[in-house]
């Protein structure tokens, strides 16, 4: 299983689930479009790698690292 966390940088890859945790974040991801099917991008990491940078949709998003471990992708 691959989470978004373990995302190379610049790469392309496909939700394939959003699972796991608290509803109210599960919930807030669906909101911003963090659906299955959807194409991401993990476009930089912060030097601590507490905050990652993510595309989807066409604008950024930055997201905690503790939160990207519910977010299950694959390459595309």
């Amino acid at each position: 299983m691959t989470t978004l966390k373990d995302a190379q940088l610049n790469k392309l890859y496909k939700i394939k689930k959003v699972a796991g945790g608290d509803t109210k974040v599960i919930r807030r991801f669906l909101e911003l479009g963090m659906l299955s099917g959807q194409v991401v991008k993990v476009i930089n990491k912060s030097i601590l790698k507490k905050v990652y940078l993510v595309e989807i949709r066409g604008y950024l998003l930055s997201i905690k690292t503790s939160l990207l471990d519910f977010i299950e992708v694959e390459e595309k």
